[in-house]
């Protein structure tokens, strides 16, 4: 991919989206232009469907339209998705799906329905990737749905194992994030730890929690990976009580006197809503919550807009969306969902001030070229310069529940 990519709602024109069919025509099967008038259909589109749109350089580059307009069936129908070369095969289109469905959800619509001709088995993989069944066929063409609710009623269409994969170009977790980040995440939580229990929020394999062992000795984690619940109890073993659930969803019996948020927040469909659940009903009346995650303002991130590799500091790339992030934080917009939740944040910081990019760092990590006094020198500058840093953080205590 050449250009970054911004997602956006219902941006674009008749003659736009008839531009982005007419590039996709070919990659439809069977083809697009000898089934539809791509004009017309190109302005049904516009005037009727709800438009869930990637744009790059200008372009718009991916596609998901669908019609919500049958309320008494509870039930949006996608009519389109499409992506252009080079942008397949990088999860663009496993998000404008999972975008659609948030959209469907937030509107009341509890069923998604499309139509995919039955010789396009890569569709058809694709959407059974994103959650959906198959049902009947007719005429060459099967239909497929999706119950988007789970047993709470909120559903998501995520695949949770897929999102923790490595993406092409892209890791999910850097040397630099577990043998760096992950120790100086300790030496900025570790004075304000409180002696009891700890709740980890989003365990991922359990290396984060493996640092945390030594000051805790009842410990939970939720993670909604079943997967990596798996690599974290072959290194933990019963040392610590795991969860596999969604955070949204998932049932506490207790509360707890730590609670340690991660590198998480950023990944939640309702981050305000698992926030209020961290203030009401998991943190103990003198508990301190721990909430830490990636900066949009680190000064990396920054080179990087300069470079025009990222289109704007708070954007969320295809390789992040591929790995579920839904939003990219700064301090103010962390200290405000966390404020709208109800808790109260006594402390304000950040976490190893940062230049270069995860993959620089591990390329210079396997050398002599940075030393523990430089890496020791980076966090102290990151105590300077909060808003400066790889990952932001806030201390926060129960407050009012909203």
């Amino acid at each position: 991919m050449s250009e970054p990519v911004d997602f956006r709602l219902n941006k674009a024109s008749v003659a736009e989206i008839a531009e982005h069919l007419t590039r996709c025509d070919a990659d439809f099967v069977p083809p697009l232009s000898p089934r539809v008038d791509i004009d017309g259909y190109a302005n049904k589109i516009g005037q009727h469907a709800t438009r869930f749109e990637a744009w790059a350089g200008g372009d718009l580059v991916g596609l998901v339209a669908a019609y919500c307009n049958d309320p008494e069936r509870r039930s949006a129908y996608i009519t389109t998705v499409s992506v252009q070369h080079p942008y397949q095969s990088s999860g663009l289109a496993s998000t404008l799906m999972a975008r659609c469905k948030e959209h469907v959800l937030s509107r009341g619509f509890e069923h998604v329905e499309l139509e995919v001709d039955g010789d396009n088995a890569a569709a058809i993989d694709l959407y059974t990737k994103c959650g959906f069944e198959v049902g009947s066929a007719h005429g060459g063409m099967v239909r497929m749905h999706q119950d988007v609710r789970d047993e709470t009623g909120m559903g998501t269409g995520r695949d949770f194992n897929a999102e923790i994969d490595d993406a092409a170009g892209h890791r999910y977790a850097y040397a630099f994030d577990l043998d760096v980040m992950q120790r100086f995440m300790i030496k900025s939580f570790a004075p304000f730890f409180r002696v009891g229990s700890l709740l980890e929020l989003g365990s991922f394999r359990g290396d984060f929690t493996a640092r945390l062992l030594p000051d805790f000795d009842d410990v939970t984690c939720v993670e909604v990976s079943d997967v990596a619940i798996e690599d974290a109890r072959k290194k933990l073993g019963d040392r610590v009580a795991f969860v596999n659930s969604r955070l949204e969803s998932v049932s506490l019996p207790r509360r707890y006197d730590n609670i340690v948020f991660t590198h998480v927040l950023e990944h939640i469909d309702e981050p305000v809503k698992v926030l209020r659940r961290i203030n009401r009903e998991w943190l103990e009346e003198h508990g301190r919550l721990f909430l830490a995650c990636p900066n949009a303002n680190a000064p990396s991130r920054q080179i990087a807009v300069k470079m025009g590799l990222v289109s704007h500091n708070a954007a969320v790339t295809p390789a992040e969306a591929a790995h579920g992030h839904r939003r990219t934080y700064s301090l103010d917009t962390l200290e405000r969902d966390a404020v709208a939740a109800g808790l109260k944040v006594v402390h304000r910081s950040g976490i190893f001030f940062k230049t270069l990019a995860n993959f620089q760092f591990d390329r210079l990590l396997a050398t002599d070229i940075i030393s523990e006094s430089y890496l020791n020198g980076c966090y102290e500058l990151g105590q300077q310069y909060p808003d400066l840093c790889s990952s932001i953080f806030l201390l926060c205590e129960r407050g009012e529940n909203r």
